[in-house]
């Protein structure tokens, strides 16, 4: 019987490449014609042919299985797109498309983080501030290992996102790994409908306005102005722009929100491959405001929150305080095909007004403060406070983000707020600042190009790179070479 079978196989393998090889003269009498519409050589959709006659012939459920020709094409193009290894250049199938459109209108089922794939590993950029996300403790620079069952290592970022996402009241279980911590957390996190809230604004202490920034929509730029107008008629004598864990959006929002600060001139450029992707954009002349300003970045500020805080240092020497940004700083533009598909591509690379790339690099802050996110920390912060309090709650950090209160101390502990170092140093120099201090005079004196914080140079992306520059002087660190802008 295995020996009938044997040449069963046999005698189909041979029918197969007979079948095949009757169809070389007619492929190639037409080779011609092919060669000017095909997106391949004859030689690679012959290969592809080949491939597919294979799989249908000798899959252990081809019979059974009835695939959609669109399905293997999509595969195919999501292969094409993974071949040059730019993680934000990537295909959408059409329901892909639709739920990505969903998504940029603010209101759909997930966690509220956003993340990014690096070097092979899916990354958190930042949890949105009051989702699950962000309440379960999940923070930036966590690597995503498992999500349920599976582990997404190496996956495609668009699969990820699908899995993270549900429909709200379900529960998702995911695995992180983090740099700091040995084993890997578990949290098991409820989906809920994430409606993102993107601008907040108050008076603190000393007559200091407090905006915070969470994402940049069409309304961020107007919802911002509003903000300014609001805190100087109160009265406020300086302002601090939060822009931590804001992992970006919309390039034209970003834009507007500098034309508040900047009066006229370049505040950010792309550079591509095709003359269309190189652009300059400018602000106004005028300004809403020249209130003393301070901006707060930290690992999850990426994208345009990198754009307006580059533009603010370079052109009016703004202070950035706190932890070096993500490092995204690429234009992706989306080109919709004609089955409802559509293609983000990376066409261009933002600079700063002083030429510093963004991208893979991210911007070290002037004033460095570590961020705190571990529940030991926050308690040491707590405890340095000075005010001689000892009454404080005792508390530990569970895997699953939360804290612990012992019930003596609840009731004391049920409204405090944890001290913010990086939001306390703000104010600090915030109020130098007013008081009329320089601000060269409150930088760090000796830049760190590389943080100990978080490490954002990638492995394509050495840190003698020429097109990699100071922030703080907008040198080359290899004059000797140009920037190589794409691949």
């Amino acid at each position: 019987m295995k020996i009938l079978k044997k040449y069963r196989d046999v005698a189909l393998g041979i029918l197969i490449g007979a079948v095949l090889m009757t169809l070389i003269p007619v492929v190639y009498a037409s080779k011609g014609e092919l060669s000017q519409i095909a997106p391949f050589s004859t030689d690679s959709l012959w290969l592809l042919k080949q491939a597919r006659v294979i799989v249908e012939a000798y899959q252990v459920d081809a019979a059974s299985n009835d695939i959609d020709e669109s399905e293997m094409v999509h595969g195919a193009m999501r292969g094409m797109l993974g071949a040059w290894k730019d993680p934000y250049t990537r295909f959408l199938d059409p329901q892909q498309l639709e739920d990505e459109k969903t998504s940029l209108e603010g209101s759909f089922g997930g966690l509220g983080i956003n993340i990014a794939s690096r070097d092979g590993k899916i990354l958190v950029i930042n949890p949105i501030e009051g989702t699950p996300a962000d309440k379960a403790g999940l923070r930036p620079m966590d690597e995503i290992v498992r999500v349920n069952d599976d582990i997404v290592i190496g996956w495609d970022l668009d699969k990820v996102v699908k899995l993270l996402r549900g429909d709200p009241g379900t529960e998702v279980s995911v695995g992180i790994r983090r740099a700091d911590t040995a084993r890997l957390i578990d949290f098991k996190i409820v989906r809920d409908t994430i409606k993102i809230e993107t601008v907040h604004a108050e008076i603190l202490s000393d007559d200091i306005g407090y905006i915070r920034l969470r994402q940049f929509i069409k309304t961020s730029a107007p919802d911002v102005g509003k903000a300014v107008i609001d805190l100087k008629n109160k009265k406020a004598k300086g302002l601090i722009l939060d822009l931590r864990n804001n992992g970006g959006g919309l390039l034209d929002s970003a834009r507007d929100i500098c034309d508040l600060f900047i009066d006229g001139g370049l505040v950010v450029s792309t550079k591509g491959r095709v003359d269309s992707a190189n652009e300059e954009f400018y602000a106004h002349e005028g300004v809403l405001t020249q209130l003393p300003l301070v901006v707060l970045i930290n690992e999850g500020s990426a994208s345009a929150s990198e754009i307006v805080s580059g533009a603010l240092r370079d052109r009016n020497g703004t202070l950035l305080i706190g932890a070096k940004s993500f490092g995204k700083g690429s234009v992706q533009v989306l080109f919709n095909l004609s089955d409802g598909s559509g293609m983000f591509v990376t066409t261009a690379r933002y600079f700063t007004p002083k030429g510093v790339r963004i991208d893979h690099v991210g911007l070290s802050p002037d004033i460095y403060v570590k961020s705190l996110w571990s529940d030991e920390d926050r308690d040491k912060a707590d405890s340095s406070q000075g005010d001689g309090d000892k009454g404080g709650a005792e508390r530990t950090g569970t895997p699953d983000g939360k804290t612990k209160s012992g019930p003596a101390e609840e009731k004391s502990t049920k409204d405090a707020k944890p001290r913010d170092p990086q939001l306390d140093k703000a104010k600090e120099t915030l109020l130098k600042l007013i008081a009329g201090e320089k601000p060269e005079t409150l930088r760090d004196p000796v830049p760190d190009p590389m943080s100990s914080d978080v490490s954002v140079i990638s492995a394509d992306q050495s840190s003698d790179d020429a097109s990699v520059k100071s922030e703080r002087g907008g040198k080359s660190l290899n004059p000797d070479k140009k920037p190589v802008l794409g691949k």
